[in-house]
C-alpha cells in the first residue's frame, strides 16, 4: 500500500519537544519503570473543577418523551388504541424516565472506563486507549478485515476522517473517482489535497433490484480505456476511488457484498484505493412495507441474525492488500455534536494520518471519548450491548422511512408515473426521481419545482445540488432527496409526503410551470 500513500503524507515525521531520544544509549541503560513526571506541560487531574458526570442513558429512542416500548419506531405513543403493536409489545412499555445512569468520577480501577482525570486531559493523537480497543473490538464483530496488519485510530467525526484519508493518498494532480452524486463538502476535501475528482456514472433506476449505485459496466469501461475516455487526465490513473456504499447519500442505493466483490476485483486489477464513507450502513433496512402494520416480537433481530443475513459486510472484508480505509462516525448512532469517528485502516496508512493529526487536530475531544466510550461499556455493556442499541435505531427509521414512503407511494402523483421512489435498504435517505417528459430542460423545471415545493412548504434537496459534475450529471439530476431521520412524529412525516406529492401533481397538470 505504501506506494498508493502520497508524498506528503509519506514524508512527514513525529516532532514533539517532550519526546526523548533513546537512541545511542550509553552501554547498561535501562530507563527507570515509573519515572516522576516533571516534563509535561499538563495540569495535575486535582485542578479540574469537574469532580463527576452523571449521565441518564435511555432504554429505547424517544423513551422519556413517548414512553415507547422496545424502541419501536413509531413516532407517536405507541399506547395509544390501534397503533398497530401487539399487546405482548404494550406490556413491555417503559415508563419514560431514565433508570439508567453511568456515572463518570475522577478516577476509576474499572479499565474499560474512562475516568475525568484521564477523558480531560491531553490524550494521544490515536484516542484514549479504552475508546481504541472498542472501535477495534466492533470491527472484528462487524467487519473483520481478511489480513492481520489493520488498526483504528480515533477522529473528530467522519468528515475529519475523510479529510485525513483523502491527504493520505492524494498528492496535488492526482485522480480519485467520485460517485456522481455525492456528499458534496469531500470535494473541499480532495480540493485541499490538490486531487482531481472524477465523477463515475450512477444507475438511478428505481425498480426493486435493479440498481445498486454504482453503474458497474460504466466504472469497468472507463478503467479499461482510460487513456481515451479521458484524454485530458491520459497517463494519470485513478489513484483512489470515493464510495457510500450503504445508505449512499443522496440516493438511498445499498451495493450488495457480490457488488462490492466485483469493484474491489477492479480495485486490485487496475492498483486503486477504495476509501469506503460508511455513516449510515449499520442503519440497514427491510424492503417498505405497510407502515401501519401489526409490529411483533418476532420484529425483532438477534445480534447474530442481523450480522449474518443483514448487515452488508464492509469492503474491509474482502481486502486482502490493504487497500481499503473504512471511514466510521459515531454521528448517526449517538450523537453528531459529539463530533467522533474513528478510521479503519493498513497500519501504514494509519500511521500516516497519526501524523497528519498530530498537525491539524491532535486528540480528538476527550470528553467526548469518555461519553461514548462509558456510555457504551458501563450502560450498553460493551460491542454486542452497542450492536442492542443499533438494531433498535434501525427498527425505528424503518418505521419512518415506511410512513414517508406509504405517502409518497399511496398519492396519485405517483399512481399517475409522476415519479418514482427508490426503496432504500439502509440510512436515513430516500430519493423522488420526477419523470418528466423527454426533451425536457430538467435543470430549469427542477428549478422551478424547487420554489413549489418551498411555497407549499417541504424542504428537500434537488439532486443536482449534490453532483460533482452538473453538465456530467444533468441528464440524471430529475431527483430529490427526502429524509425521515429529522420529523418529530409520524404525522410530520405524512403531512411532509402529502404536500410533496401535491406539489408535483400540480406542477404537473400546470404544464410543468411553477
Amino acid at each position: 500500500m505504501s506506494h498508493l500513500l502520497s508524498k506528503r503524507a509519506s514524508a512527514r515525521q513525529r516532532l514533539h519537544f517532550s519526546v526523548f531520544n533513546f537512541d545511542n544509549a550509553p552501554e547498561g541503560f535501562e530507563p527507570h519503570p515509573d519515572p516522576l513526571w516533571l516534563d509535561a506541560g499538563m495540569p495535575n487531574a486535582g485542578f479540574f473543577p469537574i469532580d463527576s458526570l452523571q449521565i441518564n442513558v435511555v432504554d429505547y429512542p424517544f423513551q422519556k418523551s413517548l414512553s415507547l416500548p422496545l424502541g419501536n419506531s413509531s413516532i407517536e405513543n405507541l399506547n395509544h388504541k390501534d397503533t398497530g403493536v401487539e399487546e405482548s409489545l404494550k406490556r413491555l412499555t417503559t415508563t419514560g424516565e431514565s433508570k439508567n445512569h453511568v456515572m463518570v468520577t475522577k478516577r476509576t480501577n474499572d479499565p474499560k472506563l474512562i475516568d475525568l482525570s484521564r477523558g480531560l486531559q491531553y490524550s494521544e493523537v490515536e484516542g484514549i486507549p479504552q475508546l481504541l480497543e472498542f472501535t477495534r473490538n466492533l470491527i472484528k464483530r462487524a467487519h473483520p478485515p481478511k489480513y492481520d496488519d489493520w488498526t483504528t485510530i480515533v477522529s473528530n467525526g467522519a468528515g475529519d476522517g475523510l479529510n485525513k484519508a483523502m491527504d493520505a493518498f492524494l498528492d496535488p494532480g492526482d485522480v480519485i473517482l467520485v460517485e456522481e452524486f455525492t456528499f458534496t463538502p469531500v470535494l473541499l476535501n480532495i480540493q485541499n489535497a490538490g486531487g482531481i475528482p472524477v465523477p463515475i456514472k450512477l444507475n438511478l433506476d428505481a425498480t426493486s433490484g435493479k440498481s445498486e449505485g454504482i453503474d458497474f459496466e460504466y466504472l469497468k469501461n472507463l478503467l479499461e480505456n482510460w487513456d481515451e475516455l479521458r484524454p485530458e487526465l491520459e497517463k494519470k490513473k485513478p489513484k483512489a476511488l470515493y464510495t457510500i456504499a450503504s445508505g449512499q447519500n443522496p440516493t438511498g442505493f445499498t451495493q450488495s457484498i457480490e457488488f462490492r466483490r466485483k469493484v474491489y476485483n477492479l480495485a486490485e486489477k487496475y492498483d486503486f484505493a477504495i476509501i469506503e464513507d460508511d455513516p449510515y450502513g449499520y442503519l440497514t433496512l427491510p424492503p417498505f412495507s405497510d407502515p401501519d402494520v401489526i409490529h411483533k416480537i418476532s420484529d425483532f433481530l438477534t445480534i447474530e441474525d442481523y450480522l449474518a443475513h443483514h448487515l452488508i459486510p464492509s469492503y474491509l472484508t474482502l481486502d486482502t492488500s490493504g487497500r481499503v480505509v473504512r471511514i466510521e462516525t459515531f454521528s448517526k448512532l449517538f450523537a453528531p455534536g459529539l463530533r467522533l469517528g474513528f478510521i479503519v485502516g493498513h497500519k501504514d496508512v494509519i500511521d500516516v494520518i497519526s501524523k497528519y493529526s498530530n498537525i491539524v487536530t491532535r486528540s480528538s475531544s476527550g470528553t467526548s471519548q469518555l461519553i461514548v466510550n462509558n456510555v457504551i461499556e458501563q450502560s450498553f455493556g460493551g460491542v454486542d450491548g452497542w450492536l442492542n442499541w443499533v438494531l433498535k435505531m434501525r427498527f425505528a427509521y424503518t418505521k419512518r422511512r415506511n410512513v414517508l414512503l406509504g405517502g409518497l407511494f399511496d398519492s396519485e402523483a405517483y399512481k399517475k408515473g409522476h415519479l418514482n421512489v427508490i426503496d432504500p435498504r439502509a440510512g436515513m435517505f430516500t430519493s423522488v426521481i420526477i419523470n418528466f417528459p423527454e426533451g425536457t430542460n430538467v435543470p430549469e423545471k427542477m428549478r422551478l419545482l424547487s420554489f413549489k415545493l418551498r411555497a407549499v412548504g417541504v424542504k428537500v434537496v434537488a439532486g443536482l445540488n449534490m453532483a460533482v459534475d452538473k453538465s456530467f450529471s444533468e441528464p440524471r439530476g430529475n431527483f430529490f432527496r427526502l429524509t425521515y431521520a429529522i420529523a418529530g412524529s409520524d404525522s410530520e412525516l405524512r403531512e411532509g409526503a402529502k404536500r410533496f406529492v401535491s406539489a408535483v401533481e400540480e406542477f404537473f397538470k400546470k404544464g410543468l410551470e411553477f
